[in-house]
């Protein structure tokens, strides 16, 4: 698990406490090396060349964790808190944990290999992750981990091919000793092209395909978006999201990642099967749509002018036959949309949803086909 300084007092926490309690074999990295609520954490950027650690612009938030003492010489400001979401295409550039988080990857996946060099399968994820696991190990379990597998939800920056970081992905323990020995053969020329390059796992990417390994296209069942902000009739070359097995989630708060790890808990008790994208729509959406919501935005765009309150909205979504979900903005106006989704906690804005429109729009979906959606 990667993390930085800036969020990890807010955002790990809740996976010490749910996600990771199931799995001894992890490392968590960061920017600084302490012991957090009786967990060791590692700095990842032990390994980077010390003349640019010590003159990098990049490194001046990891100078002063070094310096002054850990987190404790962070400004408020620096601090991640409820934000999760990537501000602009490149990234956070205006927060100085962003732009140092680039140069851990190569570093991570070299000690991680350090640290367990004898396992089949690794997972880097990222505290605002989740990873269904028990999808996850039956995805696995269908691979044959002697092969070079790179597997994750793809990216392009360029001609640079990828699995995007938040999203989660999977290396096999052939392809990890691939990438590791070219790492630690050309440090510094990686340490260059990391330099010129704005994303850590797209450095990653280009590592991976310069050792032998090819990603693995793994979406729908990784997949980068939040969990109320799912479309969920997606469909990229004929795989249909709503019929794919779910292993991530991305951008996702603690109070969600808390909230789908107690979900999943009570699935896995009661149904051994693998999850798909239509059992969350159905057995976690539709259940906490039942009600109208304050403070919370459930993603409508379609303005319908100003009302009075909540119900006004509800009852003008009602007279449209294709609106599924209401809300009504901080400023008072009637938002309608045609898509189901669940939505995000947002001060000042009230949602509601016609649930036996959400309810039907399940039972309209076509019949999923059997097996998983998997390229080579």
């Amino acid at each position: 698990m990667k993390t930085g300084g800036t969020e990890l007092a807010h955002k790990l926490p809740i996976h010490l406490n749910t996600t990771l309690r199931c799995y001894p074999n992890k490392i968590i990295f960061s920017d600084y090396e302490e012991v957090f609520h009786n967990e060791h954490i590692l700095d990842a950027l032990e390994s980077v060349n010390e003349v640019t650690k010590s003159l990098h612009p990049d490194f001046e938030l990891w100078r002063r964790l070094q310096n002054g003492g850990g987190r404790r010489a962070l400004q408020p400001h620096e601090l991640s808190g409820q934000v999760s979401k990537v501000g602009s295409s490149f990234g956070k550039t205006d927060n100085p944990g962003w732009r140092l988080d680039k140069w851990k990857f190569l570093p991570i996946v070299n000690k991680t290999l350090s640290e367990w060099p004898n396992k089949k399968w690794y997972i880097f994820v990222e505290t605002d992750t989740f990873v269904h696991w028990q999808t996850l190990l039956n995805y696995l379990a269908a691979l044959d981990y002697t092969r070079s597998y790179y597997i994750g939800g793809p990216m392009y920056i360029g001609d640079v091919q990828f699995a995007h970081g938040g999203t989660g992905f999977v290396i096999s323990k052939p392809a990890l000793e691939s990438v590791v020995n070219l790492f630690r053969g050309h440090q510094t020329e990686w340490e260059w092209f990391v330099n010129d390059f704005w994303a850590g796992d797209g450095v990653l990417g280009k590592a991976m395909v310069d050792s032998g390994t090819r990603l693995t296209h793994a979406w729908p069942i990784f997949q980068g978006d939040d969990i109320g902000s799912v479309d969920w009739t997606r469909n990229e070359g004929g795989r249909r999201l709503w019929c794919a097995p779910t292993a991530s989630y991305h951008h996702l708060t603690p109070s969600v990642v808390e909230d789908l790890w107690q979900w999943e808990m009570d699935w896995m008790a009661q149904v051994d099967a693998v999850l798909h994208h239509y059992d969350i729509y159905v057995l976690y959406l539709l259940p906490r749509i039942q009600q109208s919501r304050a403070n919370w935005d459930n993603h409508c765009n379609d303005d319908q002018g100003p009302v009075s309150d909540l119900e006004e909205c509800r009852n003008i979504c009602q007279r449209s036959k294709t609106c599924l979900q209401y809300s009504l903005s901080v400023d008072s106006r009637c938002l309608m949309s045609q898509r189901p989704q669940l939505g995000e906690m947002v001060k000042g804005v009230e949602s509601g949803w016609i649930v036996s429109r959400m309810e039907q729009f399940a039972r309209e979906q076509q019949p999923c086909p059997q097996g998983i959606y998997i390229s080579f």
